[in-house]
């Protein structure tokens, strides 16, 4: 895994010399040295450290091995070799192609060969067929793979690995399931062959039972005799037995009264024991070292001598006290001294003995404690001591009890011996009682025995008819499935082919490609090749029973079959399962299956490696959740499961270079949250990755379940309860037909019917079954009901799909346009909450649906950019439209694709192309092809051309009606669109939009979404939707500043104080550590948090969605909330995104919509308080707000810049007129101070470039001006054409009224011709419409069938080919020029064309140059660089190659046109270099590299001329009458020029001045222009236009001089149209 490039580097190192500079230290060094020191010697190297080394090198580079393994897709390996040489030229590269079909089918055969020998495969034949399915299912996903790349943009591949695991998993499935179905066959032909041994048994049983029950008669009589000879035996008995007990109770009195005596003589004595215990306890602790010890004192203590003196007063009855001598003589044997002691009798003592002894033990050290530190033996001898005495004293006492006791004792035991003779005469007569009921037992015995044998046998035939008549049903059943389980037996060959390549290939596709893959190709390739398979089969009954779904459905998981078949894939496949799973069903179904067996860890998460190594090792059950599109290489092994067998059971694998135990039971999942994740083929191979991603029935019946739980809970209650029963009655069923058939089939045949809780536990779980039934039929009558009445609410789950599908795929638009199912489903809740209760179910669907409709939509609308935001209404919009839920039109399909593909016929003759494009003519053509507009190209070339022509020029065709019999499309606007289609692409989104207002229910609300509302009010609404877990996301765009508006609303609602419970953090180097700090206070004191600019840290972001994540499940303090903002990246988590409310701050499209948001800025309350003047100038500063904002839309015909105008620059402006007007008494207004702050301070300091401080300038000196205060024309310069006067001043409610009455929005407006919206708009339909048909579906229009056959490559080489061919020999020979003309004729002319020719020369020369290199890359002669590439790629695209723009001219054209221009300029230089000294009679300054310079040398020559100084001079012009073919002299006065052409107005040569263009003609060509140079002069002719000259249409920075047009319309109305003179406008 090169998990960083930097790896390469020393890869490089070590291919291309054998060796790593530095990569040994020091000591490493040495030691290498020294262990190759001898061989060196050997092998003749020098013994010095280079011939060492280099010995040592030689023998690395003989001996090591790279192999570099490197993905197929991607640009990885190209750029890498390109980088880095030694991995080209080094290596042998060996291209591993996909296997052809006959290696597939080889490789399948040799692996499935055992199968044939082992019978699951009948013969060869089937082997073959089975072998070749199998490589057609290899090859039909590489076509399905092409698929859903077109259809869904997804990738997939497919790798060898998985067809060998395609075959490994048959050949396991196969056999399991054939020995299963055998094994089934078997138990039931078991079961069968049993019940007809139990129906042959019945009548045998009904013969033995009448002999038994004569036999029953007889011993019954036998009995009775017996049972009289009993009885009279045992009165006789009775009679002795009652004297026996008399005798008995005397002797028991006498008993009674000994045990009395001997108790208490026992309690005496009890208190003597434990002093007879210590003293068996001391002599235990004697030994004979101890003894010895002490008997060896030469000179004991005194204490010892008392000690031993006591102790030979009781042993040897002494007289007297002996001495030491006597002691040790005494002791002399320690062993027999031992055994007197232990022998001595305490029970017997003398007095004489006792009273010794007594003196003694009276002396102070007589005592354990004090003699043990004189001796061990002596403390345990004076404790042996004291304690016999101490028994002794005690004992004395009882000892008269004792006797009692004895004499007692004696008296019982008389009376006992009485006893015994009376017992002994009563047992006799009891034993001959005995033998005779021995004698009846074995009577009764034999009775019953013969009872029971006739019970047994009546039992048995019970049995046997319970058992034959209950399984009678089982018979039937089971005699047929042994027959289908026959059949099965060969079918399963078929079935599991298909259900192999099922599990192995089908998970990541959609629906609709599964099917098409199993239903179709994989299934009728298996019925061609007579496969043995089962008719209809669906692969989902081979992998799972009904009883596994229904398991899996009471585990959580989706009912609908997509979700199903990935559970079936999840529970089967053998590589580990990747579920790519955004909304979480898949995980959630996983947790709950598998419960707290279950590990869960995240790449985020701490220590992750760790916990993925436990779980190996202890084999649980693993899931790393949020799986990137990288997995983290260090778990390569365990994906690829490299697993080391060690010994018979131990396995090991290797992890970040360590050996771990690996315990079989191991089982991985992952998970993704991505939407689309793009995974490379390895770990395609390793994995197998499951499309999770919910479907839209399956999200339809789970928003079902929400709406009916909401709307009747009982209901949704009763429902899940009713799956749940049915699910588990599933489950019970199946594992109650198999225990029966267990039971049966394990029974044995001959005792059967002896087995009682074998056949009451069949007949209970047969009647279990039957009862189950029951139920069963029952749950689906009430499901039936149930399910009625929840179908009413069935609209509503499907709007909620649908609406829930359309907003996941705005990903595509923009990343940020991420929303999850958890934040979705939270605001389907709220609608429901929000929408007005009914009674009337039907009325309340409506109602859901629209509230849930608009709910959705405003939350998603207002985190969209203005550019998507019609794309998004539009798809809602077309997907009601296409289920016909529009009330207005029926949906027609073609209709539908043609608006939005709009196809159109290529190169046919156009006969109408004096007004009509010619692909607007092939776009009617193609539309003349659909159904109802058979004659719409008739009636245009031939009925009515002038009058299409006519509907072709109006400013707003979509309100005019067309001309003939199609003005009936004004009934039906969507055909009308197709016609707006094709003929004004230009009106095509606003009439969109309009249809959308009209067709929609309250289409104008969604289309006008939040438009009368400030950014400050929608803040405060989100914000209500907002919680301590659900951060509002700020996606900026220039000029956007969200922070004042949410500490504004702060400060409103909880008196937010920065520092306080506020606080503000600019992301930025360093600034995530202070970012985390505050989010913890935050999330523990409630404060809110604003982070700023997020983009800038990516990498720090997935630590935020971490931090986000635990505040989730730690329960955020009620009041926390996080503002986040960040420019659009890639780089933010999705995660982040999904959970967040989403805002964009960007002025809404359209004047209207700038104006109610520019004017709801200011308060009602604000408002009214306000002077008449201060209202008149407010409204008009909102308006001339809203045209600034919209201006630049119109791109450089409205700004030569973007400038980040925002509501701030008007909230700003406005503050400065309160402060100007409010309290001041002057009756005239300060005018000129007002427009120099708003336009020169305000807005003007925003802009940059002096021609847009221009315009900004003539907008404020037509608004602010004394006629505002009365009535004034909004639209500026119209002349009539479109009419919107300012509002009379009054309440705030008529200012409303009055933005309302805005007539349809118009370049107009702006003071603009109507054309220059054409482009803008064109290009507006053509984005919106190629972004429909990505989301959508569909392709673009048509394009070159040779284009499409020729590969880029080969297109680029051709390309490069004909350029060349060009440019080649295209030089100017300046310095042979040069050298020809002498400095008298080296004129300013001449050195601004001798310049023009260098860079000319510069320009050819690179491209030849880059061209000829590229040739040799094609040809393989020359490696391919990076730069080489990117020429090749520009030539594909038509672009115009890096390079060649930096050393060109400025241009916008694409590549083709770029080269015949290049042709152009290159003949104007060669028609001077023939003739340096003659400049051309008229100058093509478009076809210069720098026209500057032309002008600045008519300048010089005036300078020369007139003796002036150049920088008071400019340059003047005049416009002519003539085009260049007819002026046939030099001008007398500077030069003529030509090449340029007017854009936002046209020049009438009639009346030589400015007119308005006609209808779309966006450039004209200007005749003839005379360039003078002149001083300047400061005084302006009102009738004269200051003209800004461009190179090309971009305009900035190509600015190349201020030409002079004569005007009769005040200059300032082309300021404000934004007219300009263009030199190079390309292919306009």
């Amino acid at each position: 895994q090169i998990a960083d490039e930097r790896f390469l580097v020393f890869i490089n190192d070590m291919l291309s010399s054998g060796q790593i500079p530095d990569l040994f230290t020091r000591e490493e060094y040495d030691a290498i040295l020294g262990s190759v020191r001898n061989q060196a010697k050997a092998a003749g190297y020098t013994d010095d450290r280079e011939g060492l080394f280099t010995f040592f090198i030689d023998k690395v580079r003989k001996n090591l091995h790279f192999i570099l393994c490197h993905s197929p897709v991607g640009d990885d390996f190209r750029i890498r070799g390109r980088k880095f040489p030694a991995l080209i030229s080094c290596m042998v590269v060996d291209e591993f192609m996909a296997w052809p079909r006959d290696a597939l089918d080889g490789v399948a055969r040799r692996f499935l060969i055992d199968l044939v020998a082992s019978k699951n495969l009948p013969d060869e034949n089937t082997l073959a067929a089975v072998a070749g399915n199998m490589a057609e299912v290899h090859i039909s996903i590489d076509e399905a793979n092409r698929k859903f790349l077109m259809e869904e943009r997804r990738y997939n591949y497919t790798t060898p690995k998985s067809f060998l695991e395609l075959i490994t998993f048959y050949i396991s499935m196969l056999t399991k399931k054939q020995s299963y179905v055998a094994s089934n066959c078997e138990r039931l032909e078991r079961g069968l062959a049993i019940m007809e041994q139990v129906q042959s048994k019945v009548e045998g049983l009904k013969e033995d039972l009448k002999i038994t029950m004569i036999q029953v008669e007889e011993k019954k009589a036998a009995t009775a005799v017996l049972i009289d000879q009993v009885s009279k035996a045992q009165a006789i008995a009775e009679d002795e037995k009652a004297v026996a007990n008399e005798e008995e109770a005397k002797t028991t009195l006498l008993a009674n009264n000994a045990a009395a005596l001997q108790a208490e003589a026992d309690g005496e004595l009890k208190e003597a024991m434990p002093a007879m215990e210590a003293a068996g306890e001391a002599v235990n602790c004697l030994d004979k070292n101890s003894i010895g010890e002490l008997k060896s004192l030469g000179k004991p203590p005194v204490e010892c001598i008392d000690v031993c003196a006591a102790c030979a007063f009781l042993l040897k009855n002494e007289k007297k006290k002996i001495d030491w001598k006597a002691a040790q003589k005494m002791m002399s044997n320690p062993n027999a001294f031992i055994d007197e002691v232990k022998a001595f009798n305490a029970n017997v003592i003398p007095d004489a003995t006792l009273k010794e002894v007594d003196q003694l033990l009276a002396l102070p050290f007589f005592n354990y404690e004090t003699m043990k530190s004189k001796s061990s033996a002596a403390a345990n001898l004076a404790n042996w001591i004291i304690n016999c005495v101490k028994y002794h004293k005690i004992y004395v006492k009882v000892a008269p009890l004792m006797a009692k006791v004895e004499e007692a004792t004696q008296t019982k035991s008389e009376a006992e011996e009485a006893l015994a003779v009376v017992k002994k005469r009563v047992a006799d007569i009891e034993e001959e009682c005995a033998r005779l009921a021995e004698k009846l037992d074995g009577a009764v015995r034999e009775k019953e025995r013969v009872e029971q044998q006739a019970a047994q046998c009546l039992s048995k035939l019970e049995l046997a008819e319970r058992l034959v008549n209950g399984l009678a049903d089982e018979y039937q059943r089971w005699t047929g499935s042994v027959k289908e389980l026959k059949a099965l037996q060969q079918m399963l060959i078929g079935n599991c082919l298909l259900s192999s390549a099922f599990v192995g290939y089908i998970s990541p596709f959609s629906m609709k490609l599964r099917a098409e893959l199993w239903k179709t190709v994989w299934t009728n390739d298996i019925a061609e090749r007579g496969i043995p398979v089962t008719k209809g089969i669906d692969p989902l009954k081979v992998l799972a029973t009904e009883a596994d779904i229904a398991g899996w459905q009471n585990e959580g998981l989706p009912s609908d079959r997509i979700s199903v078949e990935n559970a079936a894939v999840v529970t089967s496949c053998s590589r580990w399962p990747l579920m790519i799973d955004p909304q979480l069903q898949g995980v959630k179904w996983i947790k709950q299956r598998l419960g707290e067996d279950l590990s869960i860890l995240q790449f985020t998460m701490n220590s992750w490696l760790q916990k993925v190594i436990f779980s190996i090792q202890m084999g649980g059950q693993l899931l790393i959740e949020a799986v990137g599109q990288e997995i983290d290489p260090i778990l390569e092994p365990v994906l690829s499961r490299a697993v080391i067998k060690r010994g018979r059971n131990a396995a090991i694998i290797k992890i970040a270079g360590e050996e771990i135990d690996y315990d079989s039971n191991f089982q991985l999942y992952l998970q993704s949250k991505l939407p689309n994740p793009h995974y490379r083929p390895e770990i395609a191979a390793q994995c197998t990755i499951i499309n999770f991603i919910v479907t839209p029935e399956g999200l339809e019946d789970q928003i079902l379940a929400m709406v009916v739980n909401v709307e009747k809970p009982e209901l949704e209650q009763d429902k899940q309860e009713l799956v749940r029963k049915q699910n588990e009655y599933k489950v019970t069923l199946s594992q109650l037909e198999d225990d029966l058939l267990s039971q049966l089939s394990a029974a044995d045949p001959s005792t059967i019917l002896d087995n009682l809780p074998l056949i009451e536990g069949l007949e209970k779980t047969k009647a279990t079954s039957k009862e189950i039934a029951v139920q069963v039929a029952q749950a689906q009558i009430t499901e039936v009901e149930i399910n009625t009445s929840r179908e009413l609410y069935r609209p509503v789950a499907a709007e909620g799909s649908m609406l829930f599908f359309l907003i996941i795929q705005l990903c595509f638009i923009e990343h940020m346009y991420q929303y999850s199912l958890e934040s979705f489903v939270s605001f389907l809740y709220k609608a429901i909450d929000r929408t007005e209760a009914t009674d009337d179910l039907a009325e309340r669907s409506k109602r859901l649906i629209s509230m849930i409709r608009m709910t959705i939509f405003r939350w998603v609308n207002r985190g969209l950019f203005e550019d998507h935001k019609l794309i998004f209404c539009a798809m809602l919009t077309f997907k009601l439209f296409a289920q016909n839920r529009l009330v207005g039109e029926d949906y027609n399909a073609a209709y539908f694709n043609f608006l939005l593909r709009a196809p159109f016929v290529v190169g046919a003759e156009n006969p109408l192309e004096d007004w009509l494009p010619n692909k607007n003519w092939g776009l009617v053509l193609k539309l003349s092809e659909l159904e109802g507009f058979e004659n719409f190209t008739t009636n245009m070339e031939k009925d009515a051309p002038s009058r299409f022509k006519e509907w072709f020029n109006e400013l707003t065709p979509e309100d005019a009606k067309l001309p003939l019999d199609w003005k009936r499309l004004d009934q039906v606007p969507f055909q009308k669109l197709m016609v707006l289609r094709c003929l004004r692409p230009d009106r095509m989104c606003g009439a969109l939009a309009e249809w959308i207002r009209n067709i929609l229910p309250n289409g104008r609300d969604y289309m006008d979404c939040d438009g009368s509302s400030s950014f400050r009010q929608i803040l405060q609404n989100s914000f209500e939707d907002s919680t301590s877990t659900t951060p509002i996301f700020f996606i900026l765009s220039p000029g956007a500043d969200p922070v004042k508006e949410v500490e504004a609303m702060g400060k409103s609602l909880i008196g937010l104080q920065l520092g306080s419970n506020y606080w503000n953090v600019a992301m930025g180097q360093g600034q995530d550590v202070i970012a985390m700090a505050k989010l913890d206070i935050g999330h523990r004191e409630g404060h809110w948090v604003m982070l700023q600019n997020i983009h800038l840290m990516p990498k720090w972001c997935v630590e935020l969605e971490k931090k986000l994540d635990i505040f989730a499940v730690e329960n955020s303090h009620p009041n926390f909330r996080v503002f986040l903002s960040a420019d659009p990246s890639n780089g933010i988590p999705i995660g982040i995104l999904e959970r967040s409310i989403k805002l964009t701050n960007e002025p809404p499209q359209g004047m209207l919509a700038n104006l109610r948001r520019s004017f709801a800025l200011f308060s009602k309350e604000d408002f009214e308080d306000r002077d008449t003047k201060v209202k008149a100038i407010l409204f008009a500063l909102c308006h001339f707000h809203s045209l600034m904002l919209e201006r630049k839309k119109f791109g450089p015909m409205g700004y030569n810049m973007k400038y980040p105008f925002s509501s701030g620059d008007l909230r700003d402006s406005a503050q400065v007129l309160y402060n100007y007007l409010e309290g001041s008494t002057s009756v005239k207004i300060p005018w000129d101070d007002l427009r120099y702050i708003f336009g020169e301070i305000m807005y003007g300091g925003h802009i940059v470039d002096d021609w847009d401080r221009r315009m900004c300038e003539k907008y404020l000196l037509y608004f602010m001006r004394d006629e505002l205060l009365d009535e004034i024309e909004m639209v500026p310069y119209a002349d009539g054409k479109l009419s919107w006067l300012s509002p009379q001043p009054g309440p705030h409610e008529r200012y409303l009224e009055h933005i309302e009455t805005m007539p349809a929005e118009s370049p107009l407006f702006f003071g603009m011709h109507p054309n220059a919206e054409i482009n803008f708009r064109t290009v507006q339909c053509d984005r919106t419409f190629d972004t429909l048909v990505m989301l959508i579906g569909g392709s673009g229009g048509s394009s070159s069938d040779d284009d499409a056959a020729m590969s880029p490559m080969v297109i680029a080489e051709n390309t490069c080919s004909e350029i060349l061919e060009e440019v080649l020999e295209k030089k100017f020979a300046t310095d042979d020029t040069a050298r020809n003309l002498s400095d008298e004729e080296k004129g300013p002319y001449q050195f601004v064309f001798l310049q023009e020719c260098e860079y000319m020369n510069g320009l050819v020369f690179e491209m030849v140059r880059g061209l000829q290199e590229l040739q040799l890359g094609f040809k393989g002669e020359l490696t391919m660089s990076e730069v080489m590439e990117d020429l090749a790629h520009s030539l594909y695209s038509e672009k115009l190659p890096t390079w060649w723009v930096k050393l060109g001219f400025a241009s916008t054209r694409p590549l083709k046109s770029w080269r015949v221009n290049l042709q152009d300029r290159c003949a104007q230089l060669d028609d001077w270099i023939a003739e340096p000294l003659n400049i051309p009679k008229v100058v093509d300054i478009s076809r210069l590299f720098n026209p500057q310079s032309f002008l600045t040398a008519i300048k010089q020559l005036t300078c020369q001329s007139q003796k002036l100084e150049l920088d008071k001079l400019q340059v003047f012009t005049e416009v002519t009458k003539r085009d260049a073919k007819q002026v046939d002299a030099e001008s007398k006065e500077g030069a003529f020029v030509t090449g340029m052409f007017l854009e936002g107005a046209r020049w009438d040569s009639t009346s030589n001045s400015l007119e308005d263009s006609r209808p779309k003609e966006m450039f004209t060509a200007m005749p003839v222009i005379t360039c003078k140079a002149g001083l300047q002069s400061e005084k302006q002719d009102k009738n004269v236009y200051m003209c800004p000259t461009y190179c090309v249409p971009t305009r900035r920075p190509y600015f190349v001089f201020t030409a002079q047009l004569r005007t009769k319309a005040p200059p300032d109305k082309w300021v404000l149209a934004g007219v300009a003179m263009i030199l190079d406008i390309g292919g306009a």
